[in-house]
């Protein structure tokens, strides 16, 4: 600052065409430098405040008019009023005309305040541009990651091994049942295979793929599990991310426990704008190893398309998981 300051004190001394008697030149370097760093904290400030307010990767044009007005206005403002201060302070006795004290230090001032002004702005859309373009790469390649993730939590081959163990129970029970229980399997992985590429699904849909997975379910647990749904019409047009239904169901299951003398009840109900998976917690007598990765998934994808959060509340003995429901325009 104090660099530029005696930069502007020397361009002044220059381009001024007459002397007739020598100069104060320190108190000519000290008002100079005092303007420069109160132009260059002021548009700091101003910086600092943009950046809170407009983002230049959202908000790029609201960004670059603000910044493009406010700045010139701080400095042109700035220079007038110092400059005024400090010709009524300390006179210039060489000239009588009131507007020639404002010619030495004004013009080169605001000459190179806007050079400044000007790399500034480029270099701070410029940083921030390749900023963006940082951080779309990296969250599609984190996007591709939950996606394979996804996958390998959501149907695994624990789910395709218990299935088969009830199918062939089933044979030998009910052929009728048994290919009954096929179709309904066979449904569950199509949706699970048509979607793997998908980003965000509609809640009916979901709704749709729950009821082929619940059957499934029901089959092998028979009344140790019930399921309370109730969704609003008007939320089934609205999309989340695909199979995270499921996931909440699956993790529901794997972590308590259902039993013909301990039901377990798990309610999925929407409230407002919101998806709601809750149960009452039941700890299984023989514990699971989680990674907890399901949940983390979820909030992981979520992430990409809200700037709502995924919550995840346990009160009262409910654990409770509430997916904000997107209006995708």
């Amino acid at each position: 600052m104090i660099a530029v300051g005696i930069l502007i004190a020397l361009l002044a001394e220059l381009i001024r065409p007459d002397r007739p008697e020598p100069d104060n030149y320190f108190i000519k370097f000290l008002l100079s430098i005092i303007m420069t760093i109160m132009l260059w904290e002021g548009n700091l400030r101003i910086d600092h405040w943009l950046n809170n307010k407009y983002s230049w990767i959202k908000d790029t044009r609201k960004r670059l008019f603000m910044q493009s007005v406010l700045s010139p206005l701080l400095t042109l403002v700035t220079l007038f009023l110092l400059l005024s201060f400090a010709h009524l302070i300390l006179g210039h006795p060489d000239n009588d005309d009131p507007r020639r004290p404002f010619d030495p230090l004004f013009i080169p001032g605001l000459s190179i305040a806007f050079l400044i002004i000007t790399i500034d702005i480029s270099y701070q859309f410029l940083k921030f541009w390749k900023q963006s373009i940082v951080e779309l790469e990296k969250m599609k390649t984190e996007n591709a990651n939950a996606q394979l993730l996804n996958l390998k939590n959501q149907l695994n081959p624990h789910f395709l091994f218990n299935n088969l163990s009830v199918l062939t129970s089933l044979v030998y029970k009910s052929q009728d049942k048994a290919v009954e229980f096929i179709n309904e399997l066979s449904k569950v992985y199509r949706y699970s295979i048509e979607n793997k590429n998908v980003e965000l699904g509609l809640l009916k849909d979901e709704l749709i793929f729950l009821d082929h997975y619940l059957y499934l379910l029901k089959i092998r647990f028979n009344d140790n599990l019930i399921f309370n749904i109730n969704i609003d019409e008007n939320n089934k047009n609205q999309y989340l991310p695909p199979m995270c239904l499921q996931m909440l169901v699956e993790n529901t299951i794997q972590h308590n426990e259902s039993s013909q003398l301990n039901p377990l009840t798990v309610s999925i109900y929407t409230e407002q704008n919101n998806l709601i998976v809750e149960n009452p917690i039941q700890p299984r007598t023989d514990q699971v190893n989680s990674s907890k990765m399901g949940l983390t998934n979820i909030q992981s994808r979520y992430s990409f398309f809200s700037d709502d959060k995924v919550k995840i509340t346990t009160d009262n003995n409910i654990f409770k998981v509430t997916l904000p429901l997107i209006s995708r325009l």
